[in-house]
Order: C-alpha cells, then sequence, then structure tokens
C-alpha cells in the first residue's frame, strides 16, 4: 500500500522554514448531529417502526354503544442495513527525510516511529475531517448496487428515496449555472409544494438541502435585499442563511458525488441527468445508523517494527435509512 502522505515538497531544505504545515480546508455539510438523527449500537440491521396519524375520530355523542368512526392507522417498519466500513492508511518515515518535518522525527532505533510527530499529527487531522466528510457523502450517495468503487458500502438517502415525488422547475439557462432567480423559484416551488406533514413540522426542526450552486445563485437574490431576515447567524465561522425560517445547507459532498458518479447526484433519485437540486426535509426524518458514536473519532494509530511504517485504521458499521414520504420533497432544475 502507498503512503498516505506524500513528498510534494519543491524547496531544498536548509533548516530555516516555517516550522508549519497549513492545512486545506475540509469542506463538509455541517455537524451529522445538527442534521441528521444518529442512531448508534447498529451492528448490522436494525428494524425502524413508524406509526402513521390517526385522525377524524372526534365526533358527536350518538350513545354509548358506538364506536369512534372508522378510520386506522397502520404501524410499519423500516430496514437500517448497516455496511462494514474501514479507514486504511499508512505512512513510511523515509518519505520526508531531507525536509523540515524531519526535524520532529525521533533519532536511533526509534528514528522511524513517526508517533507523536508533526507528520503523524497531520495525518490524523486529514484523517478525522476525511471520515467526517465522507460520513456524509455516503449517507447521500451510497449505492452497494452501483459500479463506483468508494459507494458501494450501503444505499445512501438517494438511493433509498427512488420512488418519491420529484419537483422539477424549469431553468432558462443551463442548469450547471442556475440563476439568482432560478434559484429562488425552485426554493419556494418546494417549499410550496411540500407534503402538508412537512409544512406543520417547526421551522427550526427542517433543513433545505442544496447544491452549492443554488445555495450561492440563492446568496446572490438577497443582495441588495433585506438580507437579514434570511441569515440566521454565524456558527463556527459559517453563515447560517434561512429561507422562511427553514436553514438552508450547501451540500458540498453532492458535488463530490457529481463528479465521482457521473452522470450526476440526482439519478437515483429522478432518474435523469441533472446535477442542480433541493431537498426539503425534516431532520428527524433522516436517520444515520453506526455502530459507533463518533467514526470520525474510531480509530487507532500504531508502528508495525518489522514493516517500520506508522498504520491508521478505523473499523464501523455505518447504514442510513428515512422514515417518511410525508417528510421530504424534492426538487430539480432542469
Amino acid at each position: 500500500m502507498a503512503n498516505v502522505a506524500n513528498n510534494s515538497i519543491a524547496a531544498t531544505y536548509g533548516g530555516a522554514n516555517l516550522n508549519e504545515i497549513f492545512y486545506e480546508p475540509v469542506f463538509r455539510s455541517d455537524d451529522l448531529m445538527r442534521n441528521y438523527r444518529v442512531i448508534p449500537n447498529v451492528k448490522h440491521m436494525m428494524n425502524v417502526y413508524t406509526a402513521a396519524s390517526l385522525t377524524k375520530i372526534v365526533e358527536a355523542y350518538s350513545g354509548c354503544s358506538a364506536t369512534s368512526g372508522a378510520n386506522q392507522f397502520n404501524i410499519d417498519d423500516k430496514v437500517i442495513t448497516a455496511g462494514r466500513c474501514r479507514v486504511a492508511l499508512e505512512q513510511c518515515t523515509d518519505e520526508f527525510f531531507g525536509t523540515f518535518i524531519e526535524e520532529s522525527y525521533r533519532s536511533g532505533a526509534d528514528v522511524m516511529n513517526i508517533e507523536g510527530t508533526q507528520l503523524a499529527d497531520a495525518i490524523v487531522n486529514r484523517a478525522v475531517k476525511g471520515i467526517a466528510s465522507d460520513v456524509v457523502r455516503l449517507a447521500w450517495g451510497g449505492d452497494v448496487a452501483g459500479a463506483v468503487a468508494g459507494y458501494t458500502a450501503f444505499d445512501g438517502w438517494m438511493e433509498l428515496m427512488k420512488a418519491e415525488t420529484v419537483l422539477e422547475s424549469a431553468a432558462a439557462a443551463a442548469p450547471a449555472a442556475p440563476t439568482a432567480a432560478e434559484a429562488i423559484l425552485l426554493i419556494r416551488q418546494v417549499y410550496d409544494n411540500a407534503p402538508a406533514a412537512l409544512q406543520q413540522v417547526a421551522s427550526a426542526d427542517k433543513k433545505m438541502f442544496v447544491t452549492p450552486k443554488i445555495f450561492n445563485a440563492y446568496l446572490a437574490s438577497l443582495e441588495g435585499t433585506s438580507a437579514d431576515l434570511a441569515l440566521v447567524n454565524q456558527v463556527d465561522g459559517m453563515q447560517r442563511v434561512a429561507f422562511r425560517g427553514v436553514e438552508v445547507v450547501a451540500m458540498y459532498e453532492w458535488a463530490t458525488i457529481v463528479t465521482d458518479t457521473n452522470p450526476d447526484v440526482f439519478q437515483s433519485v429522478a432518474g435523469a441527468d441533472l446535477t442542480e437540486g433541493v431537498c426539503y426535509c425534516a431532520v428527524e426524518n433522516l436517520i444515520i445508523g453506526s455502530d459507533v458514536t463518533d467514526p470520525e473519532g474510531s480509530f487507532k494509530v500504531f508502528y508495525d517494527d518489522l514493516e517500520e511504517k506508522m498504520f491508521f485504521r478505523g473499523y464501523f458499521k455505518l447504514g442510513v435509512q428515512y422514515l417518511y414520504s410525508s417528510l421530504v420533497q424534492w426538487g430539480l432544475l432542469i
């Protein structure tokens, strides 16, 4: 297996460089606990049960022997099937001899053991953020029967939601470049045409997941207006944007899926080559099941004297499910 960190340092090390690695930001669609319902201790399969509403049971009194109406409700079940996932990385110390990173290496017989060094810290930093982003990417884009490597551990929400109703909004320009007017129209149509059950959920308990281009176009639509009504607040340096009180979340992982899976992220949903869209959903409707409470923190780092390498290993189960069709509404730009 190849090194996880490669030496692409062009400058010759003379011992007088800034001894710091600046990390490229890992863009992720926010914290899992904010946007989804996370269920721990799912080791293989877990049944989740749903109960439909019971309405129109209050009526005029007509005698002690009468029953109240004929309405009933069903208790149904869905299954979270967790797939086996792993992180398997390794690093040989030789890769960075002769660079500033060598300054943090051990000496003597332990020189090959990079545990606790700047290089090991860099790998752990990248791995933790990478796992967090991958969990969201797979939760949406996973496809067991697909042919794209890195997506076959379990079926994601897009695959599971194939049967859902999709609202399609015509674009005046190419879907790859939505205008501000097209973005606001699509978001408004998705909001207005959502099932009644979803409309009745409190705004704070719903999300409007959108592609990055739709998100940026929506921001453009706010320019020069009373945008303060749409901006929620700043949290961890990220701007929170809302539409009619519902937070709008830019799904950068969707853009990654578009690039990786070709033709597009929405094929499982709409069966068409579309790349820009919206998923309006109740937070509690989207379930992530795992056998660990924190996949991004569930890996170990160890050195093997025989191999003269550091190994980074993580193993966990992961799967997703959604509960109600009435609590989700898709919209795609065509």
